[in-house]
């Protein structure tokens, strides 16, 4: 019988999202192992977030590490987990050298003396080359649209290759060439992550950089122009900590006629020891979970017309605002399969939209995920739940995370 579970555990933090995940194909006894990472650029003025992604729950090796932002918490938990563990992908988005530049300064202004963290952020490429990762992805701009026809729900990787005029100024400014690609999709052991990036028009950065040169009338730029051009080019550039890769992940091939599914949703203290190795335990975890911590099991199959939902869909710190249309178009595809829904940058009031919460959700009830450094805007909050009464709020501290796993079987007759 065609059995699979899977889980999404968020982890205790304050001021960041960070997931680890799995899904577990029991007949084939394959896993595919995933961490999702994004700091929370609202409280870049309050004390940095300490929290890494810790190796106690995550002891296998990872098939695939994605960076939702290129902080310096971000690098912090890649880096430890290549330390600790081993990882086969990394995805992350693409930061020119002047992106860069700005957060190693904030390192400098902080004390951080980390070397291997210094390496990674000043030359991101070079150095996951001499790690043990076998694949990495950069990843500046979306390519083509998820499709779900048969040919693409194939396993593998589908990214499109980045045009050739990015790829040469992008070589002019780093001094060698860098293979960043555009937001794709990738399906490894029947579990879908679709990606999308947003963020600062690279295009517009070399402009400045080069208007900025132009106007100086002296032939060498010492250190004090550095500084001053990097004091105007965060005025220009206001948003400039906000580019993020968002992502989809779920398993595929959940359709109503066919597939019984459970979705189980339960808080969790930092002091239990959960963790995302299905394999490891056969899946007894998620049984007991569902036996003993029955707080919200869901059952979504009782009709050919009910849709059946199991995904999560993280958004990292886009800029609603800005991008909510084109986040709309792009995950219009797999929008019926959105479980729970992370809500952006800590829902800083000035970069929400309320349209987010337009979901068709039917019945079924939708987890809408948050840090709590600061308290969620009332504003935000009250959008939220009055949209809808089966959206629910779940607040991410230091002492609570959550945990939302289930299982996918073959419907009987």
């Amino acid at each position: 019988m065609d059995v699979r579970l899977f889980r999404y555990l968020l982890k205790n933090t304050s001021s960041a999202v960070v997931m680890s995940g799995c899904t577990w194909d029991k007949g084939a006894q394959e896993q595919v192992r995933y961490a999702y990472t994004c700091e929370m650029v609202h409280n870049s003025a309050a004390k940095s977030s300490q929290s890494r992604f810790e190796q106690s729950s995550c002891s296998s090796p990872l098939n695939l590490f994605i960076m939702g932002s290129f902080s310096i918490e971000d690098a912090q938990r890649l880096i430890d987990t290549i330390r600790y563990g081993s990882i086969e992908t990394v995805i992350l988005p693409y930061l020119v050298p002047i992106q860069r530049f700005l957060i190693l300064q904030t390192m400098v202004s902080k004390e951080i003396t980390d070397k291997d963290l210094i390496d990674f952020i000043r030359t991101p490429y070079l150095y996951l080359k001499k790690t043990a990762v076998k694949k990495i992805y950069f990843i500046y701009g979306n390519g083509s649209l998820f499709d779900k026809t048969e040919s693409g729900m194939y396993p593998g990787y589908y990214f499109e290759f980045q045009d050739k005029e990015l790829l040469d100024m992008i070589e002019e400014m780093e001094g060698y060439r860098i293979p960043v690609v555009k937001a794709g999709y990738l399906i490894d052991n029947r579990t879908l992550f679709y990606f999308g990036h947003y963020g600062v028009d690279l295009y517009m950065i070399r402009q400045f950089i080069f208007r900025y040169a132009r106007s100086l009338r002296i032939e060498k730029i010492d250190d004090r122009e550095i500084q001053k051009m990097m004091l105007v080019y965060q005025k220009v550039f206001a948003d400039w900590r906000q580019d993020t890769l968002t992502v989809f992940c779920s398993p595929t091939e959940i359709t109503a006629s066919q597939t019984d599914c459970v979705f189980h949703a339960i808080v969790v203290d930092k002091e239990e020891l959960c963790h995302t190795d299905i394999e490891m335990d056969e899946g007894r975890c998620s049984v007991k979970c569902m036996l003993y911590n029955d707080y919200d099991v869901c059952h979504c199959h009782r009709t050919q017309e009910t849709e059946l939902r199991a995904g999560i869909l993280l958004l990292g710190n886009v800029k609603l605002r800005k991008y909510l249309k084109e986040i709309k178009s792009r995950y219009e595809a797999v929008g019926q399969q959105i479980r729970a829904v992370s809500i952006p940058n800590c829902g800083n009031i000035h970069n929400w939209d309320k349209e987010l919460t337009e979901l068709k959700v039917g019945k079924n009830a939708v987890f809408w995920i948050c840090p709590l450094h600061t308290q969620l805007p009332d504003q935000v909050l009250r959008e939220i739940k009055s949209k809808n009464a089966r959206y629910r709020i779940v607040g991410l501290n230091e002492d609570y995370g959550c945990c939302f796993n289930g299982f996918l079987t073959e419907k009987t007759e």
